[in-house]
């Protein structure tokens, strides 16, 4: 699933080449890919492209927003020609100068929702600080933390607590920080704290640097892989810098890497 630097690099490259085009329709090429499924007659030209957490937010000039999530497999591709489109295309959305951005999900879970700019986007109400953000800082993560018995990985994976990070960043932040991932949340230090914030917003700052990380379907609008898979620390790797072997373990029902030496 495209984690926080692989979304900024989406809408990176979407601001660089959709706007300020005018959307002439929206096609739907699989059920369930649209919501609502409602007449819209005109949605007016780009204006600008946000993100928040993991979500993409297409503003146009007629008050619509467009609200993307990619999920497990989703990308957004752009093309010149009308008449050529990808082999998982599940929506299209056609530009009055006959291009058009091809949504492509081979496992179908992604969704365009579309609404009116006045509309409360109901799933970001419930989202936590984004980590770039000023509001994501030691007291705040103390706060989260507090009181939670989980495990450290789990809770930084928990949307609520902060928007956009995922599992290959979870890993990689906690090695850093050299962070037992098993640790109890609760039991983290206030030392330990104010690590997590200072190599979150590295780590993810690093990730957008270098377009993202592409393990295996990420592609960015130009469909171009990211290259931080190249800088991973801990994530897929076999063996640790400091010599000793990466374990894999199993947590909440997702890979987790570390280095039992170095993250004690």
């Amino acid at each position: 699933m495209p984690e926080l630097p692989e979304v900024q690099t989406i809408v990176t490259g979407l601001q660089n080449k959709i706007l300020p085009k005018e959307i002439r329709e929206i096609i739907e090429l699989r059920s369930g890919t649209i919501i609502p499924k409602i007449p819209i007659t005109k949605l007016g030209r780009i204006d600008s492209i946000s993100r928040r957490g993991k979500y993409i937010i297409i503003h146009t000039s007629e008050k619509y927003n467009l609200v993307i999530h990619l999920r497990m497999t989703g990308k957004l591709i752009l093309e010149s020609a009308l008449g050529r489109t990808s082999a998982h295309a599940r929506a299209e959305i056609i530009f009055t100068d006959d291009t058009k951005l091809i949504f492509d999900d081979v496992r179908t879970f992604g969704k365009i929702q579309i609404m009116r700019d006045t509309e409360e986007v109901e799933v970001f109400c419930r989202l936590g600080a984004e980590p770039l953000s000023g509001d994501f800082h030691e007291k705040y993560l103390a706060e989260k933390l507090h009181g939670r018995k989980a495990p450290i990985k789990n809770v930084l994976l928990d949307q609520s607590v902060i928007a956009g990070l995922g599992n290959i960043y979870v890993s990689e932040i906690l090695f850093r920080c050299k962070i037992d991932p098993r640790m109890a949340a609760e039991d983290i230090s206030t030392p330990q704290i104010g690590l997590l914030v200072e190599h979150t917003k590295k780590v993810l700052q690093e990730a957008i640097a270098h377009n993202g990380t592409t393990i295996s379907d990420y592609r960015s609008v130009e469909d171009k892989t990211g290259e931080f898979q190249n800088f991973l620390k801990v994530y897929g790797k076999k063996t640790c810098e400091c010599g000793h072997e990466i374990s894999r373990i199993k947590q909440a029902g997702r890979s987790t890497y570390l280095c039992e030496k170095c993250q004690k």
